[in-house]
């Protein structure tokens, strides 16, 4: 799996990396990665609704906005993108 993962703030994107894991896609691998993802930019974890993982399984996208985190966010939301080729 290979995932864009970006902070973003109106149209800017503050700061972003392309994340990647040979694991398939399940709803377990899925936390996994968004924990290392949150780990790597600095930011805390989500909380991770069966919703985020149903969005990214269809829509190859997840948008977490500010009032999913427990800290401040400092952006309009982080997003994860689905980039394979």
């Amino acid at each position: 799996m290979k995932i864009w993962a970006k902070i973003v703030s109106g149209d800017k994107i503050l700061r972003g990396i392309v994340y990647e894991n040979p694991l398939p896609m399940k709803y377990d691998n899925y936390r996994l990665w968004v924990s290392e993802i949150c780990r790597t930019l600095d930011l805390s974890t989500p909380v991770i609704l069966p919703a985020h993982y149903k969005n990214f399984a269809l829509f190859h996208n997840t948008r977490f906005k500010e009032d999913d985190f427990v800290d401040e966010l400092g952006a309009d939301a982080f997003v994860i993108e689905d980039c394979r080729e």
